[in-house]
């Protein structure tokens, strides 16, 4: 086989992880393997000068890196099998979303129309509605978990155009007032800046809506959630305070990552997958932005994120 053909077999694994060429394990043997011959011929080239039997000398270097070659591999092999594994579990989750999307939609919309066209008494139609909210829940997991694969897949596209954080903003509050409302959460608004940044108008209301809904998630009975807009340099910065459960500081380094959930939140039976934020900071990100956030346990916490702006 061509050296060309080897070195795309070699490698090709790295691309489709998305890993950099200083994190691809097959990559790494081989400077390894080349920094080892190197200091092997060094180390034996100074033993022909400097040892009476450069012979011995030769022999302990050739066994000790005969050695740190085989411990490479068996590092390297065990890394390939963990990333396998990671691509399996996420082909499988790829597969079930699509498979679960289309049966849930479909239970949906029949429910939206028997529902609408039923006449059955109150209490069949609460039933319906029961129904409808679980399924309604059921379908925003399954997108959660599409938008998961596709992330991992690096298939996760964003449009690149002007978006008003203070409109995006103000519709998610309008969506969520009722939530708000029956939670006794007073929600506050302040658009310091009223420029546009660059982004992608769906994905970001995403983001707004999850943040916004964690605050009121998390917040005290009768509590207080402060959002504001503010420009800092050529960014805008969205930030959310809320004064609730806040999250424990030995914890606060997993916030980011996937199906991750406080203690104090799941003690408090609060509805969650722990995917929200992690999409929510892939999404940042690919844009060009930063996402942060400070919390103290019982205090509350506060999220925000910068974004450049359209220029």
């Amino acid at each position: 086989m061509p050296p060309l053909i080897i070195k795309f077999n070699v490698f090709s694994e790295c691309r489709e992880s998305r890993l950099a060429l200083w994190e691809c394990p097959p990559f790494l043997f081989v400077v390894m393997g080349i920094v080892n011959v190197i200091t092997a011929i060094t180390v034996y080239a100074f033993a022909v000068e400097l040892v009476d039997e450069p012979q011995l000398a030769a022999l302990i270097v050739v066994g000790v890196s005969a050695l740190i070659f085989l411990i490479g591999n068996f590092l390297i092999t065990g890394f390939n099998k963990i990333a396998e594994a990671n691509r399996l579990k996420s082909e499988f989750l790829n597969l079930v979303s699509h498979q679960l999307r289309t049966p849930l939609s479909v239970f949906k919309w029949t429910l939206e129309l028997v529902n609408h066209r039923s006449h059955s008494d109150a209490k069949t139609a609460n039933y319906l509605n029961i129904l409808g909210e679980h399924t309604e829940r059921m379908v925003r997991l399954v997108n959660l978990l599409l938008d998961v694969s596709r992330i991992e897949a690096g298939r996760f596209i964003l449009q690149r155009s002007p978006v008003s954080l203070e409109r995006l903003t103000a519709e998610a509050l309008h969506s969520l007032k009722p939530y708000a409302d029956s939670s006794r959460v007073t929600i506050a608004f302040e658009a310091k800046n009223k420029r546009d940044v660059r982004g992608d108008v769906e994905r970001l209301r995403m983001v707004i809506q999850n943040l916004v809904d964690n605050a009121v998630r998390y917040s005290s009975e009768a509590g207080v959630v402060s959002i504001t807009t503010a420009e800092r340099g050529g960014d805008i910065e969205w930030r959310i305070n809320d004064r609730g459960v806040g999250i424990p500081k030995a914890q606060q380094k997993y916030i980011f990552q996937k199906f991750f959930r406080a203690t104090n939140g799941v003690h408090q039976q609060t509805q969650g997958t722990g995917l929200g934020l992690y999409i929510a900071q892939q999404i940042v990100k690919e844009l060009g932005g930063t996402i942060g956030f400070e919390s103290e346990e019982g205090k509350g916490s506060t999220f925000w994120f910068r974004l450049p702006i359209y220029k």
